[in-house]
């Protein structure tokens, strides 16, 4: 195997024959739904706007060589999720059965429930149902399902299998055969590559690439290690500090970054430690910092971004890339080798500023007991307007938005344009927010029934305007209440009010039961308790979640007091008015400007 680029189609054809192992210590197929069509839709876009020979490239994949057998070390979970799009697509383009070779291609090792399930699929035999492995499963679904939705003939679909077969690219790196015999040194890479799945050594590597050479080498030691952790602001709040004052320093030194009074910034920043912490920034690493911060008496706020997610998008922005799903699906030390920093001072500039910003106008994460809340150090405005911007970035986190789709251009614009206050900042927001989504509004209440598998998006946009516009949907202050207290969560999965198996319940019709009037957006676990209980039994919980100011959605405490509270008032009636009101009112948000419409 040479360091050439590799594609399934190369794969076939090759003198040598490969076949890959993916050994016991790798993790399960773990790509979800969101990886799974993020890269169809991705590689759909890039042979619609590129030349017939551009290469979409898929990153590096690292293995191990036995004999003729290479175990994959590192990108399992892409060459894996690539022999299940063939699965998919083998039925257009026949080339992808020689790629599956009967299923000899890739091999789980000591992993036999799933490795039959895939020589099974492969093989079009029956049995798989027996052992299905899911995660497998349901990737093998959505790409037969994406095709079929996203092209219009088998004459495009064929194209579309070809471009994959002949286009999708990858770079295999053969580690030494030293590894086969120092199992601790195996771990030790595998564990610098995959560690909690953030990378964190791959930025450590960095970090000393990027210096490398550099003078100041101190200066940017204290810059980054600053910037790196992630899990607490970097300007502290001493206990004598006000609130006010705290944001005044933070607004000091935005504009002085603004100003490119980079050095003047950061000193700002530093000053806002004692001694004992100057030593701590300069001197140790990021990592070894979080023990000693864990000892200080302040919130261990908990940022929405990683490390290596915060160092992609200041590349991005610094290089001024245009970076979408594939870039951000690059292996940290990949994007910054195929995009190299000209400028390493400058970029670590760029750094600072945008961790200001991010720190400033980004909301973080703080655990109770409802799970996740969230808060956000600019509050220049009403406290209604302040928790709009924290309800709608919540929003937009917890339903798997791509951060870059909605983070990257409102840190740019805030970079470039002072914003006033939290109406501003709003308003910036869902404008972002609404180019990004307006062309994938449904067009009509049918789209968003459960067998058309609607985008999720949907709901959770929906419960933040009816917690929003509240006092139009519910008039009783103890209502008021309850909805105002609702945190976002990552809720992801459609509850079906009236039980899709209706043993206990009125027979309703099968066009009913999957409306977009019978469905909410609820958590995983509910769903499962909700399982297909009565009637009864769901809206005895929801009233509980009620009373308990802990609602799994809006939406659905809505559908609960249509129906006052009541089973028996929850009809194919009563269904129908909701869902057309709820679908109107969600068409009527694109028209929203401001905060200053919820009246």
């Amino acid at each position: 195997m040479n360091t050439h680029r590799y594609t399934p189609q190369l794969i076939v054809e090759n003198k040598d024959y490969l076949c890959f192992n993916i050994p016991l210590y790798q993790r399960l197929f773990a790509w979800g739904e969101s990886q799974v069509y993020g890269l169809l839709y991705d590689m759909k876009e890039h042979f619609s706007k590129t030349g017939k020979e551009e290469p979409y490239y898929l990153g590096m994949l690292s293995c191990i060589a036995r004999g003729n057998v290479y175990d994959l070390i590192d990108g399992q979970q892409r060459f894996t999720v690539m022999t299940l799009l063939a699965l998919a697509l083998r039925k257009y383009d026949e080339r992808w059965n020689k790629f599956l070779d009967e299923g000899k291609r890739l091999h789980l090792v000591a992993r036999p429930k799933d490795q039959k399930y895939l020589l099974d699929s492969i093989k079009n035999v029956g049995g798989q149902e027996d052992e299905p492995n899911k995660k497998m499963q349901s990737a093998i679904n959505l790409a037969e399902e994406f095709v079929k939705k996203e092209f219009q003939s088998d004459e495009d679909r064929l194209v579309f299998a070809t471009n994959v077969f002949e286009r999708l690219s990858f770079f295999f790196s053969v580690l030494p055969n030293e590894y086969l015999n120092d199992p601790m040194s195996l771990n030790k890479y595998f564990e610098a590559m995959n560690a909690g799945g953030k990378g964190l050594e791959q930025h450590e590597i960095l970090k000393v690439q990027l210096m490398r050479g550099e003078s100041n080498q101190e200066k940017l030691t204290r810059i980054w290690n600053s910037i790196s952790d992630m899990g607490h602001f970097i300007i502290k709040k001493r206990d004598d500090c006000r609130e006010h004052e705290y944001r005044q320093s933070y607004m000091n030194a935005i504009n002085l970054c603004r100003e490119k009074r980079f050095e003047e910034a950061f000193t700002l920043c530093e000053s806002s430690f004692d001694a004992e912490d100057d030593v701590e920034i300069g001197m140790i690493a990021a990592s070894e910092r979080k023990d000693e911060n864990t000892q200080r008496e302040e919130p261990a706020d908990q940022s929405i971004l990683t490390f290596p997610e915060f160092l992609m998008l200041a590349l991005d922005i610094h290089l001024q890339l245009n970076g979408s799903y594939t870039f951000y699906r690059t292996d940290l030390l990949v994007a910054f080798e195929n995009n190299p920093i000209s400028d390493v001072h400058s970029f670590y500039n760029t750094m600072l500023f945008y961790r200001l910003l991010f720190d400033y106008y980004i909301i973080t994460k703080e655990d109770s007991l409802n799970g996740n809340r969230y808060e956000i150090i600019a509050r220049d405005g009403s406290d209604f307007e302040v928790d709009c911007v924290r309800q709608y970035q919540s929003m937009l986190y917890v339903s798997n938005t791509p951060f870059y789709n909605w983070l990257k251009p409102l840190l740019i614009e805030l970079a470039s344009i002072p914003i006033q206050n939290a109406n501003e900042l709003l308003s910036l927001l869902k404008n972002i927010d609404n180019d990004l989504r307006r062309r994938s509004l449904p067009k009509s209440v049918e789209e968003m029934s459960y067998d058309k598998s609607p985008d999720r998006y949907w709901f959770w946009r929906l419960d933040y305007y009816l917690w929003e516009k509240k006092e139009q949907f519910f008039k009783d202050s103890k209502e008021l209440e309850i909805v105002g207290d609702y945190v976002f969560r990552a809720n992801r999965s459609l509850e079906h009010l009236h039980p899709q198996h209706q043993d206990n319940n009125d027979e309703w019709p099968t066009e009913c039961i999957h409306s977009f009037g019978n469905l909410a957006m609820i958590s995983q676990s509910f769903n499962s308790q909700q399982s297909d209980d009565p009637v009864t039994v769901k809206f005895a919980r929801i009233s509980d979640q009620a009373n308990n100011h802990a609602l799994q959605s809006i939406k659905l405490y809505r559908m609960y007091l249509d129906a006052q509270g009541t089973p028996d008032g929850w009809t194919p009636q009563k269904m129908d008015a909701h869902k057309t009101e709820m679908f109107n009112f969600l068409s009527e948000t694109f028209s929203t400007k401001n905060v200053g419409d919820n009246a």
